[in-house]
C-alpha cells in the first residue's frame, strides 16, 4: 500500500511540474499578464512543496486507507491542474493565432498577398511621423491590364498580378513595402532614400516585369508606368505626396515611358485623385 500511495502521489506532483511551463508561458502573452495567473503559479509552487512533504510522511510512516485516499485526492488535483493549465494555454494561443489571421486579412490584399491600401497609408503615415529626412513613394500601373483581362481572362489576369506582386516584393531593399491600392495599381515605399535610390529600384522593376511570365496561355512580360515622389521635396503629407506620384505615373503613361520623377510643371496634368 506504502508503494502504491507514493506512486499516486508522484503522478499527481508530476502533473503541477508539467503545469509550470504552460503557465509560465501564458503569463509571458502579451494580453494575458492577468494577475491571477501569476497567482496560479505561485499556489501550483507552494502546492508542489506540499506534495514533497506529504511524500516524506508517506515515506517515513505507515501508509493507512485514509492516507492513500488522500494521496489520491492530491493526484486527482495536480491531474486536473496539469489539463487546465495545458487547455487554457492552447485557447490562449489560438485565439492569439485568430487574432493574428484576422489583422492580416484586414491589412494584406487577399489576391496578392500584398499590404492593402488601408495598411499602406497607415505605415506611410507612421513614416512621416518618424520625422525621416528623406524618402521616396512611387505608383505604379500596369500597361493594357484590361486588355490582359479581356483577351487571356481574368484567371490569368489574377496570376499576372500576383506574379508582379512577388517580383516587385523580391526587388525591394530592406524595410521596403509594396502595396496593392487599387485594382490594377500598386504603391512603393522607400525609407531613408533619395532620387538616385528609387531610380534603381525603379530600373529593376521595369527590367524584371519585362521577363516573361508563366500565367497559364498568357507567357509575356508586360509594362509598367511608374511615378515618383521625394519627401520632403514633392510634398510633408500623404495626400501630397501620392498625387504628385500619380501624377508623375499619369505623364509616364501619357508620354509612353516606364517611370517619371515628377517636377511642379506637371500640377496641370492631374487626372487623378489620391486621398
Amino acid at each position: 500500500m506504502e508503494i502504491l500511495a507514493i506512486c499516486i502521489l508522484c503522478i499527481g506532483l508530476g502533473g503541477l511540474l508539467g503545469s509550470l511551463k504552460p503557465t509560465y508561458h501564458i503569463i509571458q502573452f502579451s494580453d494575458y499578464q492577468h494577475t491571477g495567473w501569476r497567482v496560479l503559479l505561485s499556489m501550483i509552487l507552494i502546492f508542489i512543496l506540499a506534495f514533497l512533504s506529504y511524500l516524506w510522511i508517506l515515506a517515513l510512516h505507515p501508509v493507512t486507507p485514509l492516507k492513500l485516499g488522500i494521496a489520491a485526492i492530491f493526484c486527482a488535483g495536480g491531474t486536473f491542474v496539469f489539463v487546465v493549465t495545458h487547455m487554457s494555454k492552447q485557447t490562449i494561443a489560438r485565439l492569439k493565432q485568430m487574432v493574428q489571421e484576422k489583422h492580416y486579412q484586414a491589412s494584406h490584399d487577399s489576391l496578392t498577398g500584398l499590404p492593402n491600401r488601408v495598411f499602406f497609408y497607415q505605415e506611410f503615415d507612421r513614416l512621416l511621423e518618424s520625422h525621416h529626412t528623406s524618402f521616396c513613394c512611387m505608383i505604379l500601373d500596369v500597361d493594357n491590364f484590361k486588355l490582359i483581362n479581356d483577351s487571356f481572362g481574368h484567371e490569368q489576369g489574377d496570376c499576372v498580378l500576383q506574379t508582379i506582386g512577388q517580383r516587385i516584393t523580391n526587388i525591394l531593399p530592406g524595410g521596403a513595402m509594396a502595396a496593392r491600392i487599387g485594382g490594377d495599381e500598386l504603391a512603393v515605399l522607400l525609407p531613408d532614400s533619395d532620387i538616385d535610390d528609387a531610380l534603381n529600384v525603379t530600373q529593376a522593376i521595369v527590367q524584371q516585369l519585362e521577363q516573361p511570365m508563366s500565367c497559364g496561355s498568357f507567357q509575356n512580360g508586360i509594362g509598367i508606368s511608374i511615378g515618383l515622389a521625394h519627401y520632403p521635396d514633392d510634398g510633408r503629407d500623404r495626400k501630397t505626396l501620392l498625387l504628385n506620384a500619380d501624377t508623375a505615373m499619369y505623364q509616364a503613361k501619357r508620354s509612353a515611358r516606364s517611370y517619371q520623377i515628377y517636377h511642379p510643371d506637371m500640377r496641370h496634368i492631374r487626372t487623378s485623385s489620391v486621398n
